[in-house]
């Protein structure tokens, strides 16, 4: 119920806000068909604009579900106190929300009631327009409601034209649809008092435009105005009702006597377009997408070959990302990934890719060494010493040197220098993601030598 009395409160801000512009811009115009559109069109906005919502969308990341902020919400006093001092206030305004509905429309149906009880009980002379002349032997004034125009005795004898005209004009221009709505609208904005004040203007312009079609007759203005002051000493018993009423008389002398409104007056309805721009802006809402980052933990690896020997210097990388790592000389690495990576293996010019599975936390790879290359490693060896650097002299941090077909292998440092032994006429490759292998023969000591990698740009 609480969405209701949000949505209540919004047009009650909107209906007063059209119609304090309305009488300060149009009120004194004399388009009075314009003026009755308008503040029709007030009223239909307000109820519709609220309802209108212009939805942007935001995308937070976050590591921490949002579950987790509601348990601790949830246990908070303080927090579940305020929200239960508030669902109070929501039930108690609620209560007295529906209760002036109700009142107010109580009070619609009875007067409706009355009415109809009213016009049963009188002389009924139908029209040949479709109109029904109601005649009470009471001394009332003169009034219409929906197709029926009630007139005392003394009014149907004296078969006033110009009265006759003036209630007609309200039941062509259908008056009594307008009262009825706005009865509607008070029903339920009966705490504004923008509705009701609405609604007077209303009923207003209404008197204006039966008093320009009674004028356009050809009626005598002065036997008009006389006939008005004449009629509204009357007793006016129907508050729902198009009658004659002092309350209104002398705005209708203004009306009449005021020249008629310069075209150009009309623009001054863009006035509602800032408003409704404005309600649009402060009725947007913003919809939080909320993307949790994978959570990231560390598994570690083997690297072994066929024959459960340990393969150091294994290039270990997490694809799409920038951290790598190498196996040790037992084999193992540790790198962090999340449950949705592959982790990327780079050991002698050969590739592996493997897609982690959320229960892993060791993963074990097995290099197949040819038998003829792994004999190798009982040969006499040789010492092997120099810098790998990029093709701006760069020294790379972290390249792999390999003998190829065997397990040896050592990493580069922060100034890119190594030192390995390896076989006699060994081949030795030296690796680094993002790179092409270089290769060379080792048959005798080397020392200094300078390895140049250059950008590989095949994708790995």
């Amino acid at each position: 119920m609480s969405d209701f009395l949000i949505y209540n409160s919004k047009v009650a801000i909107l209906l007063a806000v059209f119609w304090l512009f309305y009488r300060l811009l149009m009120k004194r115009e004399t388009f009075h068909r314009l003026n009755r559109a308008v503040l029709l069109l007030s009223v239909l906005a307000a109820f519709t604009l609220p309802l209108c919502e212009i939805t942007l969308h935001e995308t937070v990341v976050t590591a921490q579900p949002e579950t987790v902020l509601s348990a601790l919400a949830e246990d908070n006093p303080t927090v579940n106190a305020v929200q239960g001092n508030g669902d109070m206030w929501v039930a108690v305004l609620t209560v007295i929300c529906l209760a002036g509905m109700v009142t107010t429309l109580t009070r619609t149906v009875w007067s409706i009631d009355r009415i109809i009880r009213f016009v049963n009980n009188c002389e009924r002379h139908p029209q040949p327009d479709g109109t029904m002349i109601a005649v009470s032997e009471q001394n009332l004034a003169p009034f219409s409601w929906w197709n029926t125009i009630v007139l005392s005795r003394a009014d149907f004898e004296a078969h006033d034209s110009a009265l006759l005209a003036h209630e007609q004009a309200h039941i062509k221009s259908y008056h009594s649809v307008d009262i009825l709505l706005m009865e509607l609208v008070l029903a339920l904005q009966w705490f504004n008092p923008a509705a009701w004040l609405m609604r007077r203007d209303l009923r207003t312009v209404h008197e204006y435009e039966a008093d320009e079609v009674v004028l356009a007759c050809g009626i005598d203005t002065h036997h008009y105005l006389s006939l008005l002051m004449e009629r509204a000493n009357a007793t006016s018993r129907y508050a729902m009702t198009n009658g004659i009423s002092q309350k209104t008389l002398r705005s209708r002398f203004l009306m009449m006597a005021r020249h008629r409104s310069k075209p150009s007056h009309i623009f001054r309805l863009l006035y509602a377009l800032p408003v409704i721009g404005c309600a649009l802006a402060l009725n947007a809402r913003t919809i939080t997408d909320i993307r949790y980052l994978p959570a990231t933990r560390t598994v570690k690896g083997y690297a072994n070959d066929q024959n459960d020997n340990p393969i150091s210097g294994v290039l270990v990388s997490v694809k799409g990302k920038e951290q790598s790592t190498v196996s040790d000389c037992n084999g193992e690495y540790y790198v962090n990934a999340t449950d949705v990576d592959t982790i990327v293996w780079t050991n002698q010019r050969e590739t592996e890719l493997y897609q982690l599975k959320d229960t892993d936390n060791d993963v074990a790879l097995v290099q197949d060494l040819p038998e003829a290359e792994q004999g190798a490693s009982t040969s006499e060896k040789v010492s092997v010493s120099g810098t790998v650097v990029d093709e701006q002299g760069e020294p790379v941090i972290g390249a792999v040197i390999k003998v190829r077909g065997q397990t040896l292998g050592a990493v580069s440092d922060f100034d890119g220098e190594f030192s390995i032994p390896v076989p006699q006429g060994s081949t030795l490759e030296v690796m680094y993601v993002g790179f092409g292998t270089e290769s060379f023969i080792c048959q005798e000591d080397m020392s200094n030598i300078k390895v140049a990698l250059i950008k590989d740009n095949l994708d790995q």
